[in-house]
């Protein structure tokens, strides 16, 4: 009910997007999110038990740590429910087809994953070929990464398309990655979603924060089930592999849409800023892991949400200070695109911030391993 509630305030915040005299605009914005909410929360109870039916169940055991068997369900139910909600919207169908197909194709993809564990190269390989027709058929493609150097806008020019390829998937892995703690994942595109809304919403793409409002209206129905609740000991629902490689897709379209083209409304650096843990995170263990002898796609227990947890930190306190800090990220990303903060400094500072935890990172698997020996 509490998350019902917030969709619809959150619905009427952008409401004012529409103006008083654009009654179509007015639905959209407001009595939209509602049935985004409820479709998914609706696909999400009914997906359960057939769930259980076809075995697109996590099983504890290994390095999981929840005790009942959950279905892997979040990802079909947020993606039903948007898509539902976006059926009915004139607007955002039409500007958003392309996007919604595609994200179709990513999350069978997922669920493929989720029942069978495709060979990573396998996977890989769809998320290129779908990065693909998102620069060729949508249209939406890296084509500078800004003023970065204080010298001029860097173009991109020949590289413009393999760079959209490897950072589309780049972000769809680091938002999987994240999905380790109930909550943890679902919670973090919120706050995403909110700082991509915001921006749009003060650089009047109406369409694009209509459409993010659909968006935070089925994380919410997500996380009303996916949070370990003071009436529930356990999550109802997981995203699985299909959710959380269908909602790092679409930020990464939504974020080069809103940085690139003559529309532009904020640069990539401040953007970047949104995705900081994630990306910070992911990247981090990219480079790590192989100095170790470890493949970096394998699934491990090395992530900022691990050591946490095996600092001693709780569930519940991991999620929430985590969240504080995606928060914190994102609020800087948007003051300083706000204040005109220059380009190099925010894209400095994201290098210091990478730098410092990776060397964190090192000392700290330094410290296992001789703890370990």
């Amino acid at each position: 009910m509490r998350c019902y509630i917030i969709s619809a305030i959150i619905g009427r915040h952008f409401a004012s997007i529409a103006g008083n005299n654009n009654p179509a605009g007015t639905m959209t914005l407001i009595l939209y999110p509602l049935l985004a909410f409820v479709l998914t929360f609706a696909f999400l109870l009914a997906l359960k038990p057939l769930a259980n039916r076809i075995d697109l169940i996590d099983i504890p055991g290994g390095r999981k740590q929840h005790q009942t068997p959950t279905p892997l369900v979040g990802g079909i139910g947020i993606y039903l429910g948007l898509l539902g909600a976006s059926l009915l919207s004139g607007p955002v169908l039409a500007q958003y087809t392309p996007l919604l197909v595609l994200t179709g194709i990513i999350l069978v993809v997922g669920v493929f994953d989720d029942l069978h564990e495709l060979r990573v190269s396998l996977r890989f390989g769809i998320h290129l070929l779908v990065a693909l027709l998102m620069v060729l058929w949508g249209g939406n493609a890296l084509l500078t990464l800004g003023n970065l150097f204080e010298s001029g806008p860097i173009v991109l020019g020949l590289i413009s398309i393999p760079l959209t390829l490897f950072a589309t998937v780049g972000v769809i892995n680091a938002v999987n990655m994240t999905d380790g703690v109930d909550g943890l994942c679902g919670g973090m595109m919120l706050v995403a979603t909110i700082c991509v809304g915001t921006v749009a919403y003060l650089s009047n793409q109406n369409t694009m924060a209509a459409f993010l409002v659909l968006l935070g209206a089925a994380l919410l129905a997500f996380l009303a089930l996916n949070f370990r609740r003071p009436w529930g000991k356990c999550a109802a629902v997981y995203l699985g592999d299909a959710g959380s490689t269908v909602l790092g897709f679409i930020m990464a379209w939504l974020i080069i849409d809103l940085t690139q083209g003559p529309d532009a409304s904020i640069a990539p650096i401040y953007a970047l800023w949104f995705l900081a843990v994630p990306i910070i995170d992911t990247v981090s263990l990219l480079i790590l892991r192989p100095l170790s002898g470890i493949s970096p796609f394998k699934a491990g227990t090395d992530h900022l949400h691990h050591r946490l947890m095996r600092a001693g930190l709780s569930r519940g306190q991991v999620v929430t200070g985590m969240f504080c800090i995606s928060a914190l990220f994102g609020a800087a990303g948007l003051a300083a695109w706000r204040h005109n903060v220059p380009q190099s400094v925010m894209f400095w500072s994201f290098i210091g911030l990478f730098v410092a935890y990776l060397l964190s990172n090192w000392l700290y698997a330094r410290s296992r391993s001789a703890a370990a020996a």
